[in-house]
């Protein structure tokens, strides 16, 4: 009977040993997606681990989140088989109003990094330069950035504020939950990306605790899959700018930024800068207040 404890609770197997079946699925498929690719076509699994030197490319964006993506799939299709849920108990419910939710989400991301690089501007730390891009190779970039990000955005959104969250909030409740899933999803940055350090961990921790919120006020993933996709956009392609750790490749604009790491966030982005900071503050008091028709609280 103590056995059967460790591994059963009053509803069923326990958060640590799921989560530990969802990684492991996970782990293997992208291990044979990587293996594949590193045999069949090598010249693509090459861009991709490029990205964690810091070498940012919409192509190699696309092939890590594909692998990523289809790995996620076949991870949740075993564990709602396993669970017995539904993907809609991850954060993805089929109801009216997604659409609407995903792009309210994206103008939340790029106002809020519009917001952080004009203040950057008015300190004079940041320059938005000469168009890099134009006509229709502005267009093809765009596109092909718009899509890895919003890839991006489904993939972490999924993982950390669907499955983690959800599966952890079984055990010790939403917000508790939230603090360490949003702890994970800081340190999985600094342990994958070379360019992240702790000023990095600390901006992901928040946007995650963000994010957090926002599933909470809105009941479903999607506002925080635009909102994360659309910072994510915003700073490789719109307002890119060369940074100590990463070049971007790609852009819309040759912007510059320059000035002291608390004004300009470092190799990490104005995120990571005191007007990253602030803005948070404001976000987290806005999404606090703000009610949506599927709102939990």
């Amino acid at each position: 009977m103590k056995w059967k404890s460790i591994f059963q609770g009053a509803d069923g197997l326990r958060a640590f040993w799921r989560l530990l079946i969802f990684l492991t699925i996970f782990a293997v498929c992208l291990s044979a997606i990587q293996a594949a690719l590193s045999h069949f076509a090598p010249s693509l699994l090459t861009l991709e681990i490029a990205l964690g030197k810091g070498e940012f490319t919409p192509q190699g964006l696309l092939v890590s989140e594909i692998a990523n993506l289809v790995s996620l799939a076949v991870a949740l299709a075993v564990m709602t088989h396993i669970e017995r849920r539904a993907l809609a108990d991850y954060g993805l419910p089929r109801v009216g109003g997604s659409g609407r939710l995903l792009g309210e989400g994206a103008l939340w991301g790029l106002a809020m990094v519009a917001a952080m690089v004009l203040l950057q501007r008015a300190e004079g730390v940041f320059h938005f330069g000469t168009l890099a891009l134009s006509g229709s190779k502005a267009l093809q970039m765009g596109l092909l950035w718009a899509v890895a990000t919003l890839f991006v955005g489904f993939f972490e959104e999924i993982v950390f504020r669907g499955y983690l969250q959800s599966t952890l909030a079984s055990g010790m409740g939403f917000w508790f939950a939230a603090g360490v899933s949003s702890a994970i999803f800081g340190a999985v940055h600094i342990a994958g990306d070379s360019f992240y350090d702790w000023e990095g961990f600390f901006s992901a921790t928040l946007f995650g605790l963000l994010f957090c919120l926002i599933v909470r006020r809105t009941g479903s993933l999607w506002m925080a899959i635009g909102f994360h996709a659309a910072v994510d956009f915003s700073e490789t392609f719109l307002f890119s700018a060369p940074m100590p750790k990463l070049v971007t490749t790609g852009h819309l604009l040759n912007c510059t930024l320059q000035g002291p790491i608390w004004l300009t966030g470092g190799s990490v982005g104005p995120e990571s800068s005191v007007n990253g900071l602030i803005l948070f503050v404001i976000l987290f008091l806005v999404f606090s207040r703000l009610r949506f028709p599927k709102s939990q609280v």
